[in-house]
């Protein structure tokens, strides 16, 4: 795993050593970046089911203003803090489940909300639903889902539109924009 673009490019980032773990393929975190390229300068990013913190990185690397990571897991936290520390990387880390992140209303809005958890159980749909009741998306930000093209389960949440669906293989990014920007 490294660092894509920016100015941290290049990079090296560790990877966890627990297989529940799976990192983003760089292939994948480079076409992210590629779609949100013009709009990751100074904006505030979180980083949810971060593990070892690749996208939310990717990130800072790339001019993002503020991002927040946020995990429960406690072997991706060692990494995630690890690959923080090597860098040089001053972002806030949250210890603990999403949900009580989410709900506990943060100071400002997110322009992107990367959200990439185990692809078994609920977690999205959780994830969407509390985003879009606490309005946690500015006007024109976007909430990023990361899953499995094999998972035909329906993700959405009232006030939330998917405008976009990017298929990559094994993998889809699905991009969700407040429904009041249409």
């Amino acid at each position: 795993m490294r660092v894509i673009s920016g100015r941290l490019k290049g990079k090296k980032l560790i990877s966890p050593i627990d297989e529940r773990v799976r990192p983003t393929l760089d292939r994948i975190k480079e076409t992210l970046f590629n779609i949100i390229q013009f709009d990751v300068q100074n904006s505030t990013f979180l980083d949810l089911f971060s593990g070892s913190g690749g996208i939310g990185i990717e990130a800072v690397s790339r001019g993002a203003k503020e991002v927040i990571f946020c995990d429960i897991d406690r072997e991706s936290l060692k990494v995630l803090k690890a690959n923080l520390k090597n860098l040089d990387i001053n972002s806030f880390v949250y210890e603990g489940d999403f949900r009580q992140l989410l709900k506990r209303q943060p100071p400002e809005k997110f322009d992107f909300i990367y959200i990439d958890p185990p692809y078994a159980g609920d977690c999205v749909n959780n994830a969407l639903r509390i985003i879009a009741e606490k309005n946690l998306l500015k006007i024109d930000g976007c909430a990023i889902v990361e899953k499995l093209t094999d998972d035909k389960r329906e993700f959405c949440a009232d006030g939330l539109t998917m405008t976009q669906n990017r298929k990559m293989g094994n993998v889809t990014l699905m991009f969700f924009k407040r429904s009041d920007n249409e």
